[in-house]
């Protein structure tokens, strides 16, 4: 069985991670975040003082979200569960990285709406889309939930020994969802833990899904090397 369109579709895993670090935190220099309280007039400074760096970053970051989508289905290819001729959870979860990864592109698509006319356009209204893009970026939670449920569910059906993912990557998954969900915080602070700058809403939840994407490409990328042409994966290649 060849084996190299799964890996492939692994390791863009942590090329979406180096992608997003590059776009959203270097080049576009929103780590720390910008503060809620900013007023119109300093946001828009911010964004002149760096607009062709954070032009570029979101740019980086939105074709960093469409490699979620490749990930998701290498991970999906290690995680088959016996669910008989409809793989339901396998659906669930390519549905649910495909929901999350046009939503991750939208939201780099809205930055980059309110960075266009910073000249003459009124301040007022791009923080109005500003507010909107970080609205977009983290508060959309239940489909990331969803897909990590799912994901921690096939892995919890399929015997370690069939697929060579651990166990514990189940309940990492279930762990990431779980702390996926206080980043809707953010409709109801402006400031402290709970605002988008946050360490609840934001730093929990991005860190955690960095965390999440490499504890799971590790044992995903082992098991690879391990099963590949075992009578398991015969089988379920249909060899």
């Amino acid at each position: 069985m060849d084996v190299r369109p799964q890996r492939l579709c692994l390791w863009t895993g942590p090329l979406m991670l180096v992608m997003f670090a590059l776009g959203f935190f270097f080049c576009a220099r929103y780590l720390p975040p910008p503060s809620a309280m900013l007023t119109p007039e300093e946001l828009v400074a911010r964004l002149q003082g760096n607009l062709g760096g954070f032009r570029l970053g979101m740019l980086i970051t939105m074709a960093g979200f469409a490699l979620m989508v490749p990930w998701a289905v290498g991970i999906v290819a290690r995680t088959r569960p016996k669910d008989g001729p409809v793989p339901v959870l396998a659906y669930v979860q390519i549905g649910s990285a495909a929901i999350g990864s046009l939503i991750g592109q939208g939201a780099c698509w809205i930055f980059e709406v309110a960075a266009y006319r910073l000249d003459d356009t009124p301040p007022i209204m791009i923080r109005t889309l500003h507010d909107l893009g970080w609205f977009t970026f983290l508060a959309p939670w239940p489909s990331f939930t969803v897909w990590c449920f799912a994901q921690a569910l096939a892995i919890f059906r399929s015997p370690p020994a069939e697929t060579g993912m651990p166990r514990w990557t189940g309940y990492l998954s279930v762990w990431t969802g779980f702390l996926f969900v206080p980043a809707c915080l953010i409709f109801w602070f402006k400031t402290g833990p709970m605002a988008w700058n946050g360490v609840i809403a934001f730093y929990i939840p991005v860190f955690i899904f960095f965390i999440w994407v490499v504890g799971l490409t590790v044992p995903a990328l082992r098991s690879l090397r391990t099963h590949a042409g075992s009578p398991e994966e015969k089988q379920l290649a249909g060899v």
